[in-house]
C-alpha cells in the first residue's frame, strides 16, 4: 500500500488517478478538520506532492518506516534567515486571506501565482476547513519547518524525486536533493510545471509504477 499526501489546498481525491492506474493507495485529507491530523500510517511507500512532499520528508526524518518514497515538486526548505522572515510574512498574509476573504477570490488569486504556470485547479469551499488551511500555512511553511538538505543523507531508502520540466526552481531543488540522498533518483517530467500530477497524470503514474516495482 502507498500513502499519498496532497499539497496545500489539496484533497485526498487528487490521487484518484493513481488508483485508476492500478496502484493500491491510501490518500489522506489534511484540511477537512481542525486541528490538523497527524501523518501516520502503515504502508510500503509514501508519495507526497509539494507541501505534502515536505511533510513526507519530515516524516521520514522522524523515523517513519517506509520502504520507498516519491517526492514531487517539493523544496528543501528556506535556509537564509532573512528569507525565512520574508516567507513567513507572505504565508501569514495568505493565512489571513484564507481565514476571511471571499472563497472565489482567494482561490482565484492562489491559482494565479506564477509558480503554477497557468494550471488552475478548482476547489469547493465546502470541502475544506478554513482554519486548517490557515494553520497549515502557519505551521508547515518551509520557513517554519527546518530545512532538510543537511539531513537527506539520513534517508537510506530509495527516493524518486520528481519535478516538472517547466518548474525551473524546483528542478534545481530536485537536482540538489538527489545528489544528497544515498539512493536518490531524478525524474524531470516533460511538458509539466509545478502541478505535475495535473499536467501529466499518465506519465507520472507510469514512472511511479516503474519505481515502486
Amino acid at each position: 500500500m502507498i500513502v499519498c499526501v496532497h499539497g496545500f489546498l489539496g484533497q485526498g481525491r487528487d490521487w484518484d488517478f493513481l488508483r485508476e492506474a492500478g496502484l493500491d493507495i491510501r490518500s489522506v485529507d489534511l484540511f477537512r478538520s481542525h486541528p490538523l491530523p497527524l501523518l501516520a500510517a502503515a504502508a510500503d511507500a509514501i508519495v507526497g506532492y509539494s507541501m505534502g512532499g515536505r511533510l513526507a520528508l519530515h516524516a521520514l526524518l522522524s523515523g517513519a518506516t517506509f520502504s520507498r518514497a516519491v517526492i514531487v515538486s517539493a523544496g528543501l526548505g528556506v535556509e537564509d534567515p532573512q528569507e525565512r522572515i520574508q516567507r513567513r510574512a507572505r504565508d501569514e498574509a495568505w493565512a489571513r486571506r484564507f481565514e476571511r476573504d471571499p472563497w472565489p477570490a482567494v482561490v482565484r488569486d492562489w491559482n494565479r501565482q506564477a509558480l503554477f504556470d497557468g494550471t488552475e485547479v478548482s476547489r469547493d469551499e465546502g470541502d475544506f476547513d478554513r482554519r486548517a488551511l490557515a494553520a497549515a500555512l502557519r505551521e508547515w511553511s518551509p520557513a517554519v519547518l527546518p530545512p532538510v538538505a543537511s539531513r537527506l543523507h539520513e534517508i537510506e531508502i530509495p527516493v524518486l524525486w520528481v519535478a516538472g520540466a517547466r518548474d525551473e526552481r524546483y528542478v534545481g531543488e530536485a537536482r540538489r536533493a538527489v545528489k544528497l540522498l544515498p539512493q536518490g533518483e531524478l525524474c524531470i517530467c516533460p511538458d509539466a510545471g509545478h502541478r505535475v500530477i495535473w499536467d501529466q497524470p499518465a506519465r507520472f503514474s507510469e514512472r511511479v509504477k516503474e519505481f515502486l516495482s
